[in-house]
C-alpha cells in the first residue's frame, strides 16, 4: 500500500494480542505491533509519520 502524500510503501498496523509470528514481522519491520486496543488505523507511513485508515 502506498502513502497516498509522499508515494512510500506504507508499514501494516496490527491492533490486539501478537503471537510469535507477528512479534518476528515486526522486528523485520513488515508489520508495526500497536495497542492491544481497536483503533480506526491500520497503515503507518514511516517518511510522513502518519497514520492511515484505509
Amino acid at each position: 500500500m502506498k502513502c497516498p502524500y509522499c508515494e512510500k510503501e506504507m508499514v501494516k498496523v496490527f491492533h490486539g494480542e501478537p503471537n510469535d509470528e507477528l512479534a518476528i514481522e515486526s522486528f523485520e519491520n513488515e508489520v508495526i505491533i500497536g495497542n492491544c486496543c481497536d483503533s480506526n488505523y491500520n497503515y503507518y507511513c514511516e517518511y510522513c509519520d502518519r497514520f492511515f485508515q484505509i
